[in-house]
């Protein structure tokens, strides 16, 4: 099994490079929107966000509400393991790498190309002229860099965040592909047993996260969770804010026992 992120930081470069990559290697490409869809049945049209496209604007005073942000990332990243979880696959978009971090086979790339021929492509695209087109490029650097921030805390330009860094000034994209696919062919970006098994654990912690956030009786709680996918087990690690620990480890367990993943539940203070 094998997992693509592609960070655009080219506007249609990472699209190229998706599409032939996927047609190369025979997968299929997630899409935000098709997060979205599988992540309607975690409620999260509630956000507000899912009708933003997140180079028009940057967040809004109320978008910034805690809430309404964390309810967006869980149920972002939990959808996102739905559908990577069955398959390899391709994701095209923005913090893809983030929500998969610490599985190691994840190859995480940032496709890019050089201002003048970002400014080219929009003047021929769109048909502006070349100011129009210069600041509408910096502007949807500008507001991927707030909404990157806003989410993750993260710069999304920082290549430490990424294994590859494509700049396609000379590069044909049919030679990044193949830049891409003989790096997929190296033993570490192949999934193994341990690492599959480090994914699905990743799937139930977020879904274990997720499923407390929607309860009203434990939004308010920070912990970390420990999840075990095998065994259906999880352990959770933090003392609630919001309430005494008795009933701060009853309210978990109503929430967690309507889970048929989780079978077995811990709580270490």
């Amino acid at each position: 099994m094998q997992i693509i992120t592609i960070s655009r930081g080219s506007l249609d470069g990472a699209k190229r490079v998706s599409e032939h990559l996927a047609r190369e290697i025979d997968v299929p490409i997630i899409k935000r929107e098709d997060v979205f869809e599988e992540a309607d049945k975690y409620s999260i049209i509630e956000t507000g966000f899912c009708d933003i496209s997140f180079i028009d604007r940057a967040p809004s005073v109320l978008e910034r509400q805690y809430y309404r942000r964390k309810h967006y990332i869980l149920s972002f990243q939990v959808a996102l393991l739905d559908l990577a979880i069955q398959g390899s696959c391709i994701y095209e978009g923005h913090l893809g790498q983030y929500l998969l971090s610490g599985i190691p086979f994840v190859l995480r790339i940032r496709v890019i190309q050089p201002m003048e021929k970002r400014i080219a492509n929009q003047m021929e695209k769109n048909k502006m002229n070349y100011e129009q087109a210069l600041n509408y490029v910096k502007l949807v650097d500008e507001r991927r860099r707030h909404w990157s921030e806003f989410l993750y805390g993260v710069n999304i330009e920082d290549p430490k965040f990424y294994d590859l860094v494509i700049n396609l000034e000379s590069m044909r994209v049919k030679t990044a592909t193949n830049l891409v696919t003989t790096v997929l062919q190296q033993p570490e970006f192949n999934s193994t047993n341990e690492s599959l098994n480090a994914l699905k654990n990743l799937h139930l912690s977020a879904k274990v996260q997720l499923n407390l956030y929607l309860s009203p009786v434990t939004r308010g709680i920070e912990v970390d969770v420990e999840a075990d996918a095998r065994n259906r087990s999880v352990v959770i690690k933090g003392l609630s804010p919001i309430m005494d620990s008795d009933k701060y480890e009853i309210h978990v367990r109503n929430v967690l026992d309507k889970m048929p993943e989780v079978k077995t539940i811990a709580f270490n203070q």
